[in-house]
């Protein structure tokens, strides 16, 4: 049978299922790549709105020569809605950027997430079409808004007691680390084989933390990859402090997108997760 259990993190319940994981990794429909140039390709900046911030290595503001190029997103979800486009390279994701590159596009979110107006911001990828993705190119958005009920549900775990992320990062759900960041196996997860990448304790991204949490985010998207298959659907999340809130540790969900939920899930807000929490770190682990 199914354990009920409850994420003190996200605070809400889960079924967990683990004899549902032996049934091996679930098929996932792939989609072809757009075709190429699309609007964020390089050579195509008239097709966007005006960039709102940009890393480049020559030109002007709209023209080429850029490395990550950030611009507003064509139809607003949230009060603060932008596009971040991670390389002017149609065919190339985070992942398989040299180091240098993958800083430049951190570097490009906290910059963004520093300057938001709202209360509340929130940094997603979403890569395939089931993740809720429009398109291949490489990039990811920012969701600006005064509440995320997400981090807020998180605000009140951080608030009741001791760093609750620092106690679920432990050592048996260890994936891989790099500096003081740890990929680890959600121990409570809302989806199968999703995955915390747990930097050192602090409100936001520090200056010294640029590099660890770029190589960091690489690790957990290539765990991800080798064990589930390269075209996995999935989304990355960033949760950090809100204004005015001093007691919250920022991380990241890494949620790849397997399964399809059912009138139990979207009727209840309960999750039926087929997977051993303990079972996927020693599986990524070793792969």
């Amino acid at each position: 049978m199914p354990d009920l259990v409850f994420d003190p993190l996200g605070r809400r319940h889960v079924l967990l299922a683990p004899e549902r994981a032996r049934r091996g990794a679930p098929a996932f429909e792939t989609f072809p790549t757009d075709p190429e140039p699309c609007d964020f390709c390089g050579g195509q900046e008239h097709r966007t709105p005006p960039e709102t911030y940009a890393v480049r290595d020559e030109g002007p503001p709209d023209s080429t020569g850029w490395r990550v190029r950030v611009v507003p997103n064509l139809y607003p979800a949230t009060p603060f809605h932008e596009v971040v486009v991670h390389t002017p390279a149609h065919y190339v994701h985070f992942e398989e950027q040299d180091l240098a590159h993958r800083t430049d596009i951190v570097r490009t979110y906290r910059a963004r997430i520093r300057t938001a107006p709202t209360r509340s911001v929130m940094a997603v990828w979403n890569r395939g079409r089931p993740a809720g993705a429009s398109r291949s190119h490489g990039h990811g958005q920012l969701f600006g808004t005064d509440s995320l009920p997400t981090v807020e549900r998180e605000v009140e775990a951080f608030g009741e007691r001791d760093c609750v992320l620092c106690a679920l990062a432990t050592d048996d759900l260890l994936v891989s680390s790099c500096g003081a960041f740890r990929v680890v196996a959600h121990p409570f997860p809302y989806v199968a084989g999703e995955l915390l990448i747990v930097p050192p304790h602090s409100l936001l991204l520090g200056d010294d933390q640029i590099s660890d949490a770029a190589e960091a985010l690489a690790i957990a998207v290539r765990a991800t990859l080798r064990d589930l298959g390269n075209g996995v659907p999935f989304n990355l999340v960033t949760h950090v402090a809100p204004r005015g809130v001093e007691r919250f540790h920022w991380h990241v969900h890494l949620m790849p997108r397997t399964a399809i939920w059912g009138g139990l899930e979207m009727g209840a807000e309960l999750p039926i997760v087929a997977a051993d929490p303990q079972e996927t770190a020693r599986r990524l682990r070793s792969s």
